[in-house]
């Protein structure tokens, strides 16, 4: 008996010792998961490497986005704005070194190299990328294609680190349930034994609950921030990006598949921003984001509404079987931005420009970003809030204007940029008694460029400074060698006349050349009056009290105050052409140009009429009251050494209507001597 006891105790201690063991595996168990639930779940947080990836996605974007849009617009903004993102940038790259991420890259040696490429690439186009603004436009594309290649490796490595980290997050959420699994199994098998380990495993199972629920929030999140703009919840670039990598290889697996691409860009949104500042701003375009994905929504072709950044937008159009409506849905777009919003207690009213492109079945839409922009900048340039579709001359006019853009600088430096001579002719004594100095440039691949085109494209840069003084001093070297001691006018841009040392500019020229101060006629427009009257007429004083003559050009249009005229002894008002144009059939550009001539002949003002291009209009403004007129009725700019001719030319236009004949002739005899003496 006291064996069977003896055995029944020996099973009890083998049970006993059973149950202590199990209670101790329990323990151990448990608090290895507790380590190991903590453990995942702080890897489950953790997204340093692929918050590091995106951030460098997006930095790279940016910077590539900046470099195109100074490429195209060569905008001084744009170029800080590249030069920022340059920083940036750099600063990313040594994030990029840090332990944890090289960690990650190190991980795989292709991921190594092509990270190694990459920052070696960078750092040899960092110096050039800090002063793009120094730059030319070819110079600039390069740089841009240069950094593609850096973009790409970017985007690459970013990307992996995103797929890492996601699949780091679904391991975690695969760990914590095995650990789960195991709890909830140890549990039940000791369920029998000791109610402590049933109430712990309990506790355990909901917190473990709540870690895999975080962990999956967590990746959601993620995955959502990852895709979508931060303020507005639209798609962001790299959403946009991957839907468009998508439709376009649906385009190529299917020759009739057509999609359309609206880049939309905000028309005075920056100046809403400065005004009311940037929360107001971020509200307007929350606004103007859910408009853009309701109206997108509401169309059957719409496909995707995104912002990729500031201001701009773009939308993706289902174009198959939709072409002729594009245009049409665009402008619907565009009309449900624009209508009045309220932000703020404000009510708003912001314009919108689009540019548009799709392709033809059959042909890749890899262009089309490309086009739309293209598109977008000629509405731009149009003069905004509108749609525009894209054609071919939209790329042959780009190309024409990034090479003039490039060559700019060059051609004004080399002298290619010349002072061609129009003459002015006095209505009264039928002399001529001066010239306007107009410049003009003959490429050597496009031949004749007009004013029109590469003035403003120098007016958008600091080029206009450098190229007015050039056309100053080579006027007042040319002019030097006329005869009879000609006057010539200079036209002075806005521009010019902004900076602080315009007047040291001008006497410093005078200087140079020798050229007599009273010789000179400096041309400014009334719009240089609008932003700061007073100063304007205190440097337009300095000027003259150098010497020179001061004409207001242009005068009856744009901004025209009759102040000016009080406050300014003026030399010389020049009528538009627009008025010299009608004057011959329309009575009220008779009547306006006959009371700017009855007014100035009151201030003891003389007045110059440009563009006489018929003698209908020479005798209309001769009866107006004109005193001087220049155009291509008595002679087309020319250049210098040509300008012996032109005044022949207006000579023998001057007697066949009759003019001063001893006037003309003596002028002529002097013209001459000169000729005879050079």
């Amino acid at each position: 008996m006291v064996s069977g006891m003896r055995s029944v105790f020996n099973i009890f201690n083998l049970f006993g010792l059973g149950v202590v063991a199990a209670f101790l595996a329990i323990v151990v168990v448990h608090t290895n998961l507790v380590e190991a639930t903590e453990n995942a779940m702080e890897r489950s947080s953790r997204f340093d490497v692929a918050w590091v990836g995106a951030g460098g996605r997006l930095e790279a974007y940016a910077l590539q986005t900046s470099l195109a849009r100074y490429a195209l617009t060569g905008s001084p903004e744009d170029a800080r704005q590249a030069m920022l993102f340059t920083d940036i940038v750099v600063g990313r790259f040594g994030i990029f070194d840090t332990e944890a991420f090289r960690a990650f890259v190190d991980s795989k040696p292709a991921r190594r190299a092509r990270l190694d490429e990459a920052t070696s690439r960078f750092d040899r186009i960092v110096p050039e990328l800090k002063r793009i603004e120094t730059l030319g436009k070819d110079r600039s594309l390069m740089l841009l294609s240069e950094f593609e290649q850096v973009l790409k490796a970017m985007d690459r490595v970013g990307a992996e680190a995103h797929a890492e980290a996601v699949n780091q997050a679904a391991a975690n959420r695969r760990e914590l349930h095995d650990k789960q699994s195991l709890q909830k199994w140890l549990a039940t098998g000791l369920f029998v034994l000791i109610a402590l380990l049933l109430g712990l495993a309990a506790i355990q199972n909901r917190f473990l609950g709540k870690a895999n629920k975080k962990t999956m929030r967590a990746a959601r999140d993620f995955s959502y921030l990852a895709h979508h703009d931060s303020l507005t919840g639209l798609p962001n670039r790299m959403a946009f990006n991957n839907r468009f990598e998508e439709l376009v290889t649906q385009c190529v697996n299917s020759t009739d598949r057509q999609i359309a691409i609206l880049a939309i860009d905000l028309d005075g949104f920056k100046d809403i921003n400065d005004r009311l500042g940037h929360a107001s701003g971020d509200a307007l375009l929350v606004e103007v984001a859910k408009r853009m994905s309701e109206a997108c929504a509401s169309l059957p072709n719409g496909i995707m509404a995104a912002r990729i950044g500031g201001d701009e937008f773009v939308i993706i159009l289902n174009a198959t079987g939709y072409q002729d409506d594009i245009a049409e849905q665009a402008e619907f777009i565009r009309r449900q931005i624009t209508q009045l919003h309220s932000v703020s207690g404000s009510s708003l009213v912001v314009g919108a420009t689009i540019g548009f492109a799709f392709n033809s079945p059959g042909e890749s839409p890899h262009n089309l970003l490309v086009d739309s922009d293209m598109a977008l900048s000629h509405a731009k340039s149009e003069g905004k809030s509108r749609v525009i579709g894209f054609n071919p001359a939209m790329r042959d006019g780009f190309l024409r204007h990034a090479l003039i853009e490039s060559e700019l600088a060059s051609a004004i430096e080399n002298g290619d940029i010349r002072p061609h001579y129009q003459i002015k002719m006095d209505l009264a004594s039928g002399q001529v008694v001066g010239v306007e100095a107009l410049a003009r440039w003959h490429h050597h691949e496009l031949g004749h460029i007009s004013p029109a085109e590469f003035v403003p494209i120098a007016e958008s840069s600091e080029h206009i400074v450098s190229l007015g003084r050039k056309i100053l001093e080579r006027a007042c070297i040319d002019t030097l060698s006329f005869p009879g001691r000609l006057n010539v006018s200079v036209n002075l841009s806005v521009r010019q006349f902004a900076r602080d040392d315009v007047v040291k500019t001008v006497r410093e020229v005078l200087q140079a050349t020798g050229f007599p101060a009273e010789q000179l006629t400096l041309e400014v427009t009334e719009s240089l009056m609008i932003c700061d009257a007073n100063r304007a007429i205190e440097v337009l004083t300095e000027l003259k009290a150098l010497g020179v003559s001061i004409a207001l050009d242009d005068f009856g249009t744009g901004y025209s105050a009759l102040s000016y005229l009080q406050r300014f002894e003026w030399d010389e008002l020049k009528i538009d052409r627009s008025f010299v144009f009608e004057i011959e059939g329309d009575m009220r550009a008779r009547a306006v140009i006959g009371s700017i001539t009855s007014l100035a002949r009151k201030l003891g003002i003389p007045v110059t009429a440009e563009g006489t291009e018929t003698v209908g209009q020479v005798e209309a403004l001769r009866r107006a009251g004109c005193n001087t007129v220049q155009g291509f009725y008595f002679g087309r700019p020319v250049p210098g050494d040509e300008l012996h001719a032109s005044i022949l030319h207006g000579f023998a236009t001057a007697q066949k209507l009759g003019w001063n004949s001893a006037g003309l002739s003596l002028q002529a005899v002097q013209l001459a001597r000169s000729t005879a003496s050079h």
